[in-house]
């Protein structure tokens, strides 16, 4: 049975105003099992799919070594939108499972169709977005604050993560 926190996500994201409409967004997604040190999203391919981490954790890295960037982490219950999901242009960045993942994913075609079927469905896609910037803002204030991801590639190398793309 498909799991229902990418639905219980939705409703916290619009605090519960649009309840029908997010069952039936959460319903048209697919899940998928990603393993430790698979690619989720290449850099330079146009995404395809916004994806919501029901388990397991990402990262997402400028490059493969040396000289690696991590860009950001999601831990289990967030959503990843990759740069370039919305706008149709290819990532600048990779990510990648750190750990073994389910993904519920919702492809663009099922979003727009949704989004035309019903067009009240904006305001998730707005709540969406505007959690998003607020989750990236909270970041880079963290990363400034506490300087976190300095030592990322020993954290990496703990992980024994690679990533060759």
């Amino acid at each position: 049975m498909k799991s229902l926190t990418f639905n219980t996500y939705l409703n916290a994201v619009l605090l519960n105003s649009e309840p029908a409409l997010n069952l039936i967004l959460s319903q048209l997604s697919t899940q998928i099992s990603y393993q430790k040190n698979d690619i989720i999203y290449s850099k330079g391919k146009i995404p395809e799919n916004l994806s919501y981490l029901e388990t397991g954790n990402a990262i997402a890295l400028s490059h493969s070594k040396p000289n690696r960037q991590v860009l950001r982490f999601w831990e289990a219950k967030q959503l990843i939108c990759p740069c370039g999901f919305f706008n149709n242009t290819p990532s600048s960045q990779s990510i990648i499972a750190l750990d073994d993942c389910l993904i519920s994913i919702l492809n663009y075609r099922q979003l727009l169709s949704f989004l035309h079927d019903f067009p009240e469905g904006y305001k998730i896609l707005n709540a969406i977005l505007q959690s998003e910037i607020n989750h990236v803002l909270f970041n880079i204030k963290n990363i400034d604050t506490n300087k976190s991801f300095q030592n990322h590639e020993a954290l990496l190398e703990a992980l024994a993560i690679s990533f060759d793309g």
